[in-house]
């Protein structure tokens, strides 16, 4: 596997099958998670943890071939799979067995969140608004530098304060018609908040590093996006379901 930080961990040796032997409709693609100090799973808090294979990274260097909105709502905070969730921002996913709402909400003419759902509303406490306890999620599909690993990373709270930041910057680049969003290089690294409670993880972008639309690197990332682009983010989340419900036994 490519070098794709300077630090890399792994929990233990993982042979998975091999994705060119793969068609693309049944590649199941990875997710990157950012271990927390309370994490159950991981051996480095701050570091990105891979939830199929366990490999960790301190940072990770990679294109964003697409990116989607979403929310999720945990019950409590110890849980470990969501009460309600959304894969679209729009209206709960197919799989909640008692979602919370019909809808989630709206996106009206000026481009503001209307919500449906009190559970996606801003909410009023001590004069302070308070954000809504269904959290927008934005997931970003990626690629890992190096080795075109491609993998999922979801990011809600704080951490979307610099997605946005990218994003916008990006923004400004791409509407000229030059590059396009996969053509950015970046690299994630995560920084170490102080709450009130708690100290908490989130994460960082770096500035852009843009490619040349004509280099070969270019026509590259555009055949991985033709790929993995119908990808569906649910298919991993029902994959880490599944090997999380899988029992131990003994021998």
């Amino acid at each position: 596997m490519a070098n794709v930080s300077g630090k890399t961990r792994k929990r233990s040796a993982h042979n998975g099958p091999d994705s060119a032997r793969l068609r693309a409709g049944e590649l199941i693609v990875p997710r990157f998670v950012l271990n927390q100090p309370t994490s159950r799973l991981g051996l480095e808090p701050g570091w990105f943890r891979n939830t199929f294979t366990g490999e960790e990274h301190e940072t990770l260097r990679l294109n964003v071939l697409l990116w989607r909105r979403g929310r999720v709502y945990f019950e409590d905070g110890e849980d470990t799979f969501p009460v309600c969730k959304s894969n679209d921002g729009l209206r709960p996913a197919p799989f909640i067995p008692a979602p919370k709402n019909e809808t989630c909400g709206h996106w009206n003419g000026t481009g503001r969140f209307v919500p449906a759902c009190r559970l996606a509303a801003w909410r009023f406490a001590d004069g302070r608004r308070i954000p809504p306890l269904c959290k927008a999620t934005w997931n970003f599909l990626s690629v890992l530098e190096g080795d075109d690993l491609p993998f999922w990373i979801s990011l809600k709270g704080r951490s979307l304060r610099s997605a946005r930041r990218f994003l916008s910057m990006c923004y400004e680049v791409t509407r000229r018609g030059k590059p396009e969003l996969l053509d950015c290089s970046i690299t994630l690294s995560s920084a170490l908040v102080q709450g009130r409670s708690f100290d908490y993880y989130v994460v960082r972008f770096s500035d852009p590093a843009w490619l040349d639309r004509r280099s070969g690197r270019h026509r590259t990332l555009k055949h991985l996006l033709n790929r993995f682009g119908p990808a569906r983010i649910q298919e991993t989340f029902d994959a880490e379901m599944s090997e999380a419900e899988v029992p131990v036994t003994a021998g």
